[in-house]
């Protein structure tokens, strides 16, 4: 689930080699040395000293390289979970899942299901996320894929799915750590003057009252609006600005870190699903609102 440029850096981190790193992943050293110069130009940091002996990390490569293992075991984690769910003669339900729209809130409230879903079990299957939206959704729902786990408050999951609410999703801000305020654990909005704020479509209207709000009452930040969803490529696309973000998205690229915001924003995040759902389907999300209710009274 992690970006392989970023294994590639992990990898060259631990040998401390360019050829070394080319021999693990079968690739020449002259193309591991063009994905560590892409990251450090993308960042606009140095990673590495390089020197006659081999490659040592800098100060700013010591702490990208630890914040970027713990994702790396966050995500091997989760994968792990996944494929402990999966038991052979169940009822299988297909779950698209990706970087950016990982099937997690569906496997916790997996976990605290006990014998209420003994008798089913979940297929992850991949989804493109440079090419996700609606209609490619809708078209692959109920077909290749029984549901997907994201957030839903744009108008266009209401009108073409069913939706099962599972919690919600604090928006906040990824802030790049070649920006000084990314060493701080906790944002304050009038600290972000001068600064520009990448956000999704305006279409969900959680988006929408953050953008308005910042246009109104703190005219000098910045603000970039994207005419569609985020793709896997934005962050990498705008390795300079600050991004609104959530807890979902936190795993996408360890050079920005995700920090709290003042404010009070959040997006409903559930389980989406077709409008005319099987037989399977309908049962699955009647057993799955039973556990909800019962972990909530």
């Amino acid at each position: 689930m992690l970006d392989p440029i970023y294994i590639t850096f992990l990898i060259v981190a631990e040998t401390g080699s360019f050829s070394k790193t080319g021999k693990k992943l079968y690739i020449s050293a002259v193309s591991v040395r063009k994905q560590i110069t892409k990251i450090e130009n993308e960042i606009g940091i140095k990673l590495f000293i390089r020197g006659s002996q081999g490659v040592q990390l800098t100060k700013a490569g010591q702490l990208l390289y630890e914040k970027t293992i713990k994702i790396k075991e966050q995500a091997d984690k989760t994968m792990e979970e996944v494929k402990s769910i999966v038991i052979q003669d169940k009822i299988v339900i297909n779950v698209g899942a990706s970087m950016m729209r990982p099937a997690t809130r569906l496997t916790e409230l997996w976990k605290k299901a006990g014998d209420a879903l003994s008798d089913y079990t979940l297929h992850i299957t991949p989804l493109d996320d440079n090419n996700f939206n609606a209609k490619s959704l809708k078209s692959m729902i109920g077909n290749e894929i029984d549901c997907i786990t994201i957030p839903y408050d744009a108008q266009m999951w209401y009108d073409n799915f069913n939706i099962l609410k599972l919690g919600e999703d604090v928006f906040k801000l990824a802030v790049p750590f070649s920006n000084p305020l990314s060493e701080k654990s906790f944002l304050k909005l009038s600290e972000l003057s001068g600064q520009t704020i990448v956000t999704p479509s305006r279409e969900s209207p959680s988006v929408f009252q953050i953008c308005r709000m910042l246009e109104k009452e703190y005219p000098d930040i910045y603000l970039k609006s994207l005419p569609t969803l985020y793709t896997s490529n934005t962050f990498y696309n705008h390795p300079n600005n600050i991004i609104l973000t959530s807890d979902s998205f936190r795993s996408i690229s360890p050079t920005f870190n995700t920090i709290d915001v003042d404010w009070d924003f959040v997006s409903p995040t559930g389980i989406v699903y077709s409008m005319k759902p099987s037989e399977k389907m309908n049962k699955f999300i009647k057993l799955l609102n039973e556990v909800l209710q019962n972990n909530t009274e």
